[in-house]
């Protein structure tokens, strides 16, 4: 049967064991975990930890949950029914967001009362119709340490896509931004119920801690692989009504050969080309 959501439960105790394993899980530990479920992951979690923090969409699966918590005197599980994606933002990532406009920010999690200088996990078997999307909202947040996410095998390998591979683009470079990121090991489908119709795989996020990216980074980034068949000259004329021959003259400071595609391109390249533009309206703008 259908479930509500979509939702693809874990069923593979030993796969759910390896997950979390991989989360190096200490007594010290905040966890947050979105999607508890039927809280397979849940019931490993929480005798690990400090607190698990565990967000729910499905109001019978919460109910269910929070029963079966209760009735093992579990006492340092928040379980929480929300659509994740629409939780309270810290002030910080809001700042962030704001700087960036790239998405609109995204509530993340109900830890307000440990405040912005609390750090903490995240282990999630991640909804695939909204993995990218909670991935890239989570990502700029400033106090997570370590994440392990199941999702879809093609958005991990994207996630994770190394420059000049058939997976890279714009999210790869997103997520390079802000984390290091490595494919951990599959799942078959014969590990959910119901099963889902592809290969799911766990990736672990260690965060990087960055800065605040500069202001046309990722649009010039978004841009540029909105039209990848194009040479990275010709996607960065179309920016923001930049001359072609204002472009060419960006790309020879940075030394980019005007002719390269955009999956040739690092993350360090679209960081010295959105320095270079973000000097040129400064510039026009004296």
């Amino acid at each position: 049967m259908r479930q509500k959501h979509g939702q693809n439960f874990l069923i593979d105790l030993n796969v759910a064991n390896n997950i979390v394993k991989a989360a190096d899980l200490n007594k010290e530990d905040e966890v947050l975990e979105i999607g508890s479920g039927k809280g397979v992951l849940t019931k490993l979690i929480y005798p690990a930890v400090k607190r698990l923090t565990a967000v729910e969409i499905d109001a019978s699966l919460y109910e269910t949950l929070r029963k079966k918590l209760s009735a093992c005197g579990v006492d340092n599980v928040i379980l929480v029914k929300q659509d994740f994606m629409k939780m309270q933002t810290p002030q910080r990532a809001q700042e962030i967001w704001d700087a960036q406009k790239v998405q609109e920010p995204l509530d993340v999690f109900p830890f307000s009362d440990l405040g912005t200088a609390a750090s903490f996990k995240i282990v999630s078997n991640l909804p695939y119709n909204v993995g990218t999307a909670i991935v890239q909202k989570i990502l700029p947040l400033p106090n997570w340490t370590t994440a392990v996410f199941m999702l879809q095998k093609e958005v991990a390998q994207r996630l994770c896509a190394k420059t000049g591979g058939k997976d890279y683009g714009y999210i790869s470079i997103f997520t390079q931004y802000y984390a290091d990121c490595k494919m951990l090991f599959d799942v078959s489908k014969s590990c959910f119920n119901p099963q889902p119709k592809v290969v799911s795989s766990v990736i672990k996020l260690v965060n990087k801690n960055s800065p605040a990216p500069d202001k046309e980074l990722f649009a010039i980034i978004k841009r540029s692989f909105s039209m990848r068949r194009k040479t990275i000259l010709n996607s960065l004329s179309s920016f923001d009504k930049l001359e072609k021959a204002d472009a060419l003259n960006i790309l020879e400071t940075c030394k980019i050969d005007p002719l390269t595609r955009p999956e040739k391109l690092t993350l360090q390249d679209f960081k010295r080309i959105s320095e270079q533009v973000n000097a040129r309206k400064r510039a026009v703008n004296a």
